[in-house]
């Protein structure tokens, strides 16, 4: 597979390369298919960071692996970049040619340590790329090039990806938990005293708290390991991880952002929680209640208003179902409200997705008061933690979910981080309840039984 286009790839890095200067060049091939998981496995063996997206209901897949070629810390440079690109891209499908992986913080902190490898914001362009969509595989090469080094570029390039490609069997030893620690609770639940208290006598509505589990095992965190349980668990949920440095954001989220393909947007209004039941019959109960419960349906009505008024600012033919449904998860399940609507040129994805951050299901109502109540008030160095994670490509094309059900891995320690809408009427007991349910996806793919 790889012999078959290398000479040709040659010719076109050759053709692209400017004396003196070098410039980002992008070549993308169909190719036999590979597991996305196992090209991810591979990328350990190369030097850069490596980057995963998974969504199971598009059936979707881009990995990204090897080398950066550009870290660009705003969608500004990423536009700038791409103008000057030179793209050999024959199938235009979306993921395909250069994409950029992106996240930033939820919002500005004073202090990093724990995400002390996190930039506030990062757009990267890796040397590999690999596309899975329903049909077809994709392989992107994205290389900056002079004409001085042609050679020497395309015998690494033919090197790194044989080790992309190789075929073997994933295998991961048990993960052996050695201490858990929930961080703070009596101080957590104190937090949400003083929010109700707050919301009660001022005019914020809502805000969103975190809290934190720090889990040790016995030995070093393989991601791919941890990736695979998440895909085996949360068939229903965007799956992703991110690396920098030591350090590993991971996690399977149901919440979707912003994904803008072919000139529709598509976006997920979900707030309103509660756990699955025991059998078919408490589960049908448990959902009813959700959909009747008044403060989960204002407070999904609170996500829905404001998703929705910040996109019409960039749509034309918005379509909004009357009222929510319930998704359905593997340990809980939510009120969801569907949105799409046709972009308007000029309009870019990443220029919604910030006026969207956070939406009431992550920072609360109104949007500054929350936010300061959460950096005045929160313990939690939230990081990128509940912040929007995906890609876009150089055809306007992208997808970006919220990053919640996560956790932060580094060598034999985890991180894990779960939130809870706090309105006037919140019990701590109940939100530190829902909490415990939300770290469950990643106690569950880390081994840890409760």
């Amino acid at each position: 597979m790889i012999q078959q286009y290398m000479t040709d790839f040659e010719s076109f890095l050759r053709n692209a390369a400017v004396p003196g200067r070098q410039t980002l060049v992008s070549w993308t091939e169909k190719i036999s298919g590979i597991d996305p998981l196992l090209f991810f496995a591979n990328g350990s063996s190369l030097e850069g960071e490596r980057h995963f997206w998974y969504s199971q209901k598009d059936d979707f897949y881009l990995v990204g692996a090897g080398p950066t070629i550009m870290d660009m810390r705003s969608s500004h440079e990423w536009e700038h970049v791409i103008e000057s690109a030179i793209v050999h891209n024959l199938s235009a499908v979306p993921g395909t040619g250069p994409v950029a992986f992106c996240g930033n913080n939820f919002q500005t902190e004073q202090l990093r340590q724990l995400w002390k490898d996190f930039p506030s914001a990062q757009y990267r362009i890796p040397a590999f790329t690999l596309t899975k969509t329903k049909a077809n595989y994709y392989i992107t090469i994205n290389q900056l090039v002079d004409s001085a080094h042609v050679n020497d570029a395309v015998t690494v390039i033919l090197e790194q990806l044989e080790t992309l490609m190789a075929d073997r069997t994933l295998t991961a030893s048990p993960m052996q938990l050695t201490n858990k620690q929930e961080l703070e609770p009596q101080v957590w639940k104190q937090l949400i005293k003083e929010a109700t208290n707050t919301i009660r006598v001022t005019d914020l509505d809502k805000v969103v708290l975190a809290r934190a589990m720090k889990l040790e095992f016995a030995e070093k965190l393989q991601a791919a390991a941890v990736l695979r349980n998440l895909m085996n668990s949360q068939q229903d949920s965007f799956i992703f991880a991110v690396e920098n440095g030591s350090a590993c954001f991971i996690g399977a989220t149901p919440e979707r952002l912003v994904r803008v393909e072919a000139g529709t947007l598509y976006t997920s209004c979900v707030a309103g929680t509660a756990p699955r039941g025991k059998d078919a019959v408490s589960d049908a109960e448990i959902g009813k209640a959700l959909l009747e419960d008044s403060k989960n349906r204002e407070e999904h009505q609170y996500v829905v208003e404001m998703i929705t008024g910040v996109i019409r600012k960039y749509t034309d033919n918005l379509q909004l179902p009357a009222g929510p449904e319930l998704m359905k998860l593997r340990q809980l399940q939510h009120l969801y409200t569907p949105v799409s609507a046709d972009i308007r040129n000029g309009a870019s994805m990443q220029q919604i997705v910030q006026e969207l951050h956070p939406t009431p299901a992550l920072g609360g109502l109104p949007k500054e008061k929350a936010l300061a109540f959460i950096a005045d008030r929160e313990p939690l160095e939230r990081g990128w933690y509940g912040a929007p994670i995906g890609w876009m490509d150089s055809y306007q094309n992208g997808d970006t979910a919220v990053a919640i059900r996560s956790g932060l891995l580094d060598g034999k320690q985890a991180v894990l981080f779960a939130g809870c809408g706090v309105v006037k009427d919140s019990d701590p007991e109940l939100e530190f309840e829902e909490t415990a349910i939300k770290f469950r996806p990643m106690l569950e793919a880390l081994e840890v039984t409760e």
